[in-house]
């Protein structure tokens, strides 16, 4: 973990090398900020149809660990706005779930 995944509506969507450097600083930041090993970190990139709501939006599932505090998921999140931002030109919707090692069952 981290399990992240960018929506984006078509309208938004991103091209391959764009995404390409999107993937590279977004993993960059799992690293250095939330402590991320690389062989951990999944990254997912879907066009959704939007129905309601912003036309990007990110989800990162983490698991809960000692040393990513508030303070360090705040940072997170900040720096992955300004990313996206960059990259779309839009404020997009950010949630971060934080899950207990106790509550992940897993394979693989």
């Amino acid at each position: 973990m981290p399990s992240i995944t960018l929506y984006t509506s078509a309208s938004h969507r991103l091209d391959a090398g764009v995404f390409a450097e999107f993937s590279t600083t977004l993993t960059r930041l799992a690293k250095e900020i939330l402590k991320a090993k690389e062989n951990n970190i999944h990254i997912s990139y879907l066009t959704a149809e939007i129905g309601f709501g912003t036309p990007v939006y990110f989800e990162a599932k983490l698991r809960q660990e000692v040393f990513r505090t508030v303070p360090v998921l705040d940072e997170f999140m900040h720096q992955v706005d300004l990313l996206i931002k960059e990259k779309t030109g839009v404020t997009a919707r950010i949630r971060c779930f934080s899950f207990e090692a106790g509550n992940i069952y897993a394979k693989n």
